[in-house]
């Protein structure tokens, strides 16, 4: 890279013949070079010229280096410029102070001309790349917060709902497509209603039927053949809290008219118990298919459906707030550094741009893997558009295998007229079962949805293995 037209340069150094020398190279290279002698002088030209880069000594009379680089990070933040320290003495102390300040490289006097060239034609590539990023994590601050994202209004109308919430225990229903943030949604509005209170939730498709009850009421000793002992229940667990009935859509017919004698009178039996319990907590249940449809089908029970429908929060599918993708990144970016320890800083415009082409089946937390999977194996602490490269078939395999291209040429016959979105939605989920020759985990894990609710989809759609 040749040198940056008009790319400024500060040299802040009290020794004036090697400032002297340094800027006269460095102009016969192409750049601007200024000279200050201290670093009060060096402050207030870099206030005056805005330089690009500074050549930074670490030990001067009155304001020394240090200081400056102190006084410039405490003013100027991420925004100050990219700083080379230069000394004469191998001061271990000085350079973990300078780095941990923000300083770009050091290089120690006397400083050959050729190795100043590399060290500044170095800084203005970083600086140029630094000009390609979309998204800079800020300091290290604040700790990360596992909170709901975004602006779109969509959202501002889910934060509008939370808010009202406020004073009182109503009921809600939370609806939408797996992956949305339906638990993070769930989880902010007992953060912002019963923040004192505990947070329970029970997956309602992760527990047999004949179970499902006892999880949720506790039992006592002997109420059935290995009760021993008496157990608490999510109920009295939840206390005064929220209690999220995950998935509730599952739920058979039987268990549903004892929740509707909870919800009606908070009150409740545990499993072979006489002695009544209460429940002063607020419920929340989750679904992410339409209840009222299956009402109609008579898979769930009216009374149930507008008890639980005091409240509805539509969370709408990623592709329909696209417009939150870059926040939703820069946090995921700051989980995956909280959670894993990974040291990612930023992403580029390109990447960025990259990730809003992709359709987001799996939603927020399809988007959640693909940035930790990246922030794990990142270099340099930059997510590029190279870091997502096993989000593109054409990247991870090289091309498409033949049963692959078979499939892409059938779904396109698909879509030569127009079908109901109930075929296009068979055919995927055929597509994705025989990619994966039948294993239904792996294809519930692809498809964004639950085991139980896979089923569910082969039994409606009639799909048959074939031998």
């Amino acid at each position: 890279m040749s040198a940056r037209k008009n790319g400024k340069i500060l040299i802040v150094d009290d020794n004036s013949s090697i400032s002297r020398s340094y800027q006269k190279y460095l102009e016969s290279e192409g750049y601007t070079v200024f000279v200050a002698s201290d670093g009060v002088e060096g402050i207030n030209m870099v206030e005056k010229e805005s330089p690009d880069i500074i050549l930074l000594d670490i030990n001067m009379p009155g304001k020394n280096g240090i200081e400056m680089l102190e006084e410039l990070r405490q003013n100027m933040g991420r925004s100050m410029p990219l700083t080379i320290m230069l000394t004469a003495y191998g001061d271990l102390e000085a350079a973990v102070k300078a780095t941990n300040l923000g300083a770009y490289d050091f290089l120690t006097k006397p400083i050959p001309l050729e190795k100043l060239r590399l060290a500044v034609k170095r800084g203005f590539e970083k600086i140029s790349f630094s000009e390609q990023v979309a998204y800079i994590l800020e300091d290290k601050i604040s700790p990360f917060k596992n909170t709901i994202v975004g602006r779109d209004s969509s959202m501002i109308e889910i934060y509008k709902t939370i808010g009202a919430l406020q004073g009182n225990k109503a009921t809600v229903l939370i609806s939408g497509e797996s992956g949305t943030g339906k638990e993070m949604v769930a989880r902010a509005i007992h953060d912002t209603t019963s923040p004192d209170g505990p947070f329970i939730a029970i997956n309602c498709a992760a527990l047999p039927e004949n179970l499902i009850e006892s999880e949720l009421t506790g039992y006592v000793k002997g109420a059935f053949t290995g009760a021993d002992t008496d157990r608490e229940g999510k109920l009295d667990a939840a206390k005064n809290g929220t209690l999220l009935l995950d998935e509730i859509s599952v739920t058979p017919l039987e268990f549903q008219a004892k929740l509707l004698r909870v919800l009606q009178e908070k009150e409740y039996f545990p499993v072979g118990g006489s002695k009544k319990r209460t429940f002063e907590g607020r419920i929340i249940a989750s679904t992410n298919v339409n209840l009222k449809s299956l009402v109609d089908q008579g898979k769930f029970r009216e009374d149930l459906f507008y008890r639980l429908n005091v409240i509805n929060i539509e969370v709408p599918p990623l592709r329909e707030h696209i417009s939150d993708l870059d926040l939703l990144i820069v946090h995921f970016m700051k989980k995956v550094n909280t959670n894993m320890k990974t040291n990612v800083e930023s992403i580029t415009k390109e990447a960025v741009d990259f990730l809003k082409t992709h359709s987001w089946p799996g939603n927020i937390r399809e988007l959640e893997n693909v940035v930790t999977k990246a922030a794990i194996n990142v270099k340099d602490r930059i997510l590029t558009r190279d870091s997502f490269n096993f989000l593109d078939p054409e990247y991870s395999n090289g091309s498409l295998s033949d049963c692959q291209a078979n499939e892409t040429e059938n779904m396109g016959d698909l879509f030569s007229s127009l079908v109901p979105l109930k075929e296009i939605e068979k055919k995927y989920i055929e597509f994705v079962l025989s990619s994966t020759k039948w294993h239904k985990g792996k294809s519930a894990e692809i498809l964004g949805v639950t085991r139980p609710t896979l089923d569910k989809r082969i039994e409606e759609f009639k799909l048959i293995k074939n031998v």
